[in-house]
């Protein structure tokens, strides 16, 4: 079944007054308008924190119903099209935030124009778009503010996988799944070391479909043949420790791989990588090829 719908409406926290901005059917196609990560408050460099009103920060569409997606099903969000709507990205960065706080004594604004499909940081380099999400979540039953805090229901995950072709899965606690969507980046980068990544506004286009009683560790994704385990914690050691134990309860769900044998495969050819690194959470992906599990046990 194919829907495509453009709607808009914004959220910047859960909200439990908060109606569904369209109520879609199984297997629709959705296209969705997204703000950048500043709701185009930037429009200068010389712009001061105290300019910016901190509320309006990471605005999110949605949410989406979905017709059938019940509580214990998961929900797997194909990204068919990331189609940006600006020509300018924006960066801000200073005092406090991410890695390097401590080297910026005020705060830093950049924009930078986008070119060819190029990001034109300066006249000698140019830095090649690599579109992605930022931020998809579904509602949880146990939601704790921040909204966008990842956990297993999504939220900002920042991750390099999550661009056109792929498909993430998040699991299902309400009814109707409550889909949001949000903080689309012109290329990722090292992730977030600061605080914000290229953020632009996009049109973004989602195929929606409900997995009937399905469980996963989520977030996961599929990506190009691969299969990527995503984790959030307070350090990156302790988030990929997570990942890895998801990944390898992948492995070893069907009783055909032990434990040790996971292991080992892990050790062998698994890939690992930030995908978040500002505070207050630690962003970690494992990747390993399709090929290498025995069965898919959520699909």
């Amino acid at each position: 079944m194919k829907n495509l719908v453009t709607r808009e409406q914004l959220s910047y926290e859960m909200d439990k007054s908060t109606q569904p901005t369209l109520t879609v059917k199984d297997g629709s196609v959705v296209k969705i308008k997204i703000k950048d990560h500043f709701n185009g408050q930037i429009h200068e460099e010389r712009l001061h924190y105290g300019e910016i009103d901190w509320k309006q920060i990471s605005p999110t569409s949605g949410p989406i119903y979905i017709d059938a997606a019940e509580p214990g099903d998961l929900l797997a969000i194909t990204i068919e099209k990331i189609k940006i709507t600006s020509n300018d990205t924006v960066l801000l960065n200073g005092p406090n935030i991410g890695l390097l706080a401590n080297l910026l004594p005020t705060n830093s604004i950049r924009r930078y124009k986008i070119q060819n499909s190029k990001i034109i940081y300066s006249e000698h380099i140019n830095i090649r778009v690599q579109k992605t999400i930022g931020l998809l979540k579904t509602e949880s039953i146990t939601e704790t503010k921040p909204f966008h805090k990842p956990t297993n229901c999504g939220g900002t995950l920042d991750s390099a996988y999550l661009t056109e072709g792929s498909t993430i899965f998040l699991p299902v606690e309400k009814q109707g799944a409550l889909l949001h969507v949000g903080d689309v980046h012109a290329t990722a980068g090292l992730g977030k070391i600061t605080s914000s990544c290229a953020e632009i506004p996009a049109e973004v286009t989602l195929r929606l479909q409900i997995l009937k009683n399905k469980k996963a560790p989520t977030p996961v994704i599929i990506q190009n043949n691969h299969l990527i385990c995503l984790a959030s914690d307070e350090t990156i050691e302790s988030a990929a420790g997570t990942a890895l134990q998801n990944m390898v309860d992948l492995l070893t769900a069907t009783g055909k791989m032990t434990i040790e044998d996971a292991v080992f495969l892990l050790s062998l050819n698994g890939d690992f990588e930030v995908c978040q690194l500002s505070k207050p959470s630690r962003i970690a992906s494992i990747k390993l090829p399709l090929d290498y599990f025995p069965e898919m046990p959520f699909l």
